[in-house]
């Protein structure tokens, strides 16, 4: 089994149990495997650095070495590594680019927020779930990140993706069952939606993040799952 190797490095030890509770609710909504490594500050995680590390959430306000200095000695070693800063402040985004930070957490930290970095991290590592769809015109390799909904279309179901629309012969309750990932839900007898392009619920329906040019979709929500879909809305994005 492949595992996904995340660091943790800041002072604070709140902040260090709040991000190892997440990663715990993470590996139980998606069974996958995570290792944490955890530092208290930026010269441990340098010189006990693991290359295998595939994430690392790094304080950006150290009182000796800052996480920029550590950013640096980190990238001397170390190009593929994932780094997202945590901070209170939004003031270091130029010498962020230069090391080639992936991203800002703004504390308090919010897992919504640290789902999407480890969703990236994983797809980076090559764990990026897909599956094989096969139909009368062809057969798709589809990732299920690019997943945006799928629907029921006569006898079949539709999987509309972030570049195609493809017929399915699998039934909902199929779909459901293989996408185990938080982000999807069953929203409507006839609709499976992925909540990471989730914009805006209004009455009894959702509105999706645009694709490209095109406007989001509207998602109907099925009054008797409704209170189940906001609750998991509310679970991932607090």
């Amino acid at each position: 089994m492949t595992v996904l190797i995340i660091g943790i490095c800041d002072s604070d030890t709140a902040v260090r149990v709040m991000l190892a509770d997440f990663i715990k609710r993470y590996k139980s909504e998606t069974g996958l495997a995570v290792q944490v490594l955890a530092y208290d500050n930026g010269e441990k995680l340098l010189q006990h650095y693991s290359f295998e590390m595939d994430l690392i959430f790094l304080e950006i306000s150290f009182a000796k070495m800052s996480g920029i200095e550590i950013a640096k000695g980190i990238r001397k070693v170390d190009n593929k590594v994932g780094i997202v800063f945590l901070t209170t402040l939004l003031n270091h985004v130029l010498e962020a680019y230069e090391v080639r930070a992936d991203n800002y957490l703004i504390k308090p930290l919010k897992y919504s927020r640290f789902l999407k970095e480890v969703e990236e991290a994983r797809a980076r590592k090559g764990q990026n779930r897909f599956f094989i769809e096969a139909n009368a015109n062809g057969i798709y390799k589809i990732y299920t990140q690019s997943i945006r909904f799928i629907e029921t279309q006569e006898h079949n179901t539709r999987i509309h993706t972030e570049s195609d629309s493809i017929v399915s012969y699998k039934r909902m309750k199929d779909h459901e069952a293989a996408l185990y990932e938080p982000y999807f839900v069953r929203c409507h007898a006839g609709y499976i939606v992925n909540l990471l392009f989730f914009e805006k619920q209004e009455a009894n329906h959702m509105i999706l993040m645009s694709n490209g040019p095109a406007s989001g979709e509207i998602i109907p929500v099925s009054r008797h799952r409704r209170a189940a879909v906001l609750e998991r809305i509310r679970q991932l994005f607090p």
